[in-house]
């Protein structure tokens, strides 16, 4: 039955499992705004009863999310040219803290959250899936770490988070290259749990795991996710607080403008070099000799 529907995704409950279905098929199933303001409350609705045991999220139609949405990411280009730079930026960290919270809401809640994967799960998508506490993948699926190829760094978690899942190694060509890791590949280093031959195959497996989790104690499941969890949290804590800071610094239009111009025209982007910096030579130490 339905729980609710929202802008871009609804949430199905049938007696201690939640599904949740990003529904944009004909976007690619694209995070919009609307999702990131919402998307965190519908988690802690579902937490709040104490009786969903294990959710699943997956996409409706050929992909699971091609990640944030072009008209979302349009606003991060530096909005009305009458807005003081310096309150734009702080708006710019304040909307990226918020957008934070999706993940966080994930890994704060007190059940599982299984990700059945299909088709293509990039950028703000791919953030989505790490923050999720298991990871289910269809043949032909395929994950990459889209900033980079619209001159950005990517700020939503993937960097902290994929580096615990992942060896660090893979994690820095991907981050550097934007290349997609095919399901296979996610799957030999463990990023994936498991694969099933197609979508369905793979919603049916993330359903039998979430009937499996369920017949646990919540209080043990409860806590053996949050054990888990903060080993890594105040790393990851940090490592988006830096980050977020990094982008409301330095991030700058042009470079994202040429990237999805070259896009569009499917080409080759050009970017202008750093500054040349002159780094102030380093004082040698006095020696002064006894005699």
């Amino acid at each position: 039955s339905s729980l609710m529907s929202e802008p871009g995704f609804a949430v199905y409950r049938e007696g201690p499992i939640a599904e949740i279905v990003l529904c944009r098929p004909q976007a690619a199933n694209s995070l919009t705004e609307d999702f990131w303001i919402r998307f965190p409350e519908a988690i802690r609705e579902l937490d709040q009863a104490g009786s969903v045991r294990a959710a699943i999220i997956r996409g409706e139609g050929a992909n699971f999310s091609s990640g944030i949405d072009v008209e979302l990411l349009e606003r991060f280009l530096g909005g009305d040219d009458d807005v003081e730079p310096g309150r734009f930026r702080a708006s710019l960290r304040l909307m990226l803290l918020r957008m934070h919270e999706v993940m966080s809401a994930m890994e704060q809640a007190r059940f599982p959250i299984i990700a059945a994967i299909h088709g293509t799960c990039i950028g703000g998508a791919l953030d989505l899936v790490c923050a999720c506490d298991l990871r289910l993948a269809a043949t032909g699926a395929y994950f990459s770490i889209q900033e980079i190829q619209m001159g950005m760094v990517a700020d939503l978690g993937v960097l902290q988070r994929l580096s615990a899942l992942i060896p660090p190694g893979i994690v820095r060509e991907l981050a550097m290259t934007g290349r997609r890791m095919p399901a296979e590949e996610a799957h030999r280093f463990g990023f994936a749990n498991a694969m099933a031959s197609d979508a369905d195959g793979t919603v049916a497996a993330a359903r039998a795991l979430a009937d499996d989790i369920a017949s646990k104690s919540p209080l043990a499941i409860w806590g053996t996710k949050e054990i888990l969890n903060d080993f890594d949290r105040r790393r990851i804590e940090d490592g988006l607080r830096y980050t977020a800071a990094w982008n409301t610094g330095m991030f700058m239009p042009e470079d994202v403008q040429r990237s999805v111009a070259a896009a569009r025209k499917r080409a080759k982007a050009s970017y202008r070099d750093l500054l040349d910096v002159d780094y102030p030579a380093v004082p040698r130490q006095r020696t002064t000799v006894k005699e």
